[in-house]
């Protein structure tokens, strides 16, 4: 729900920094890359609070692919 939010946000038609940064989120979640978690700061507060939901739901989706499945890709768990 949360990451839906997030997915749509970054590929929402106008551009902006919230989109762009959410890109970034995104990119660094789904290719287990580093994120500067300061970007955060420059969102507003509600979509900052997205981002942390987003980031919780990524965690839990992770800790149950990891569960399911020895070794692979656990960041790509949501793609299939």
């Amino acid at each position: 729900m949360h990451l839906q939010a997030v997915f749509e946000k970054a590929h929402a038609p106008v551009e902006d920094d919230s989109a762009r940064i959410f890109r970034q989120l995104l990119d660094a979640l789904e290719h287990d890359t580093p994120f500067d978690l300061q970007l955060l700061y420059r969102l507003s507060y509600p979509d900052f609070d997205t981002a942390l939901n987003a980031l919780r739901e990524w965690r839990s989706q992770r800790y149950v692919w990891l569960l399911e499945h020895e070794g692979g890709q656990p960041w790509r768990s949501h793609l299939g």
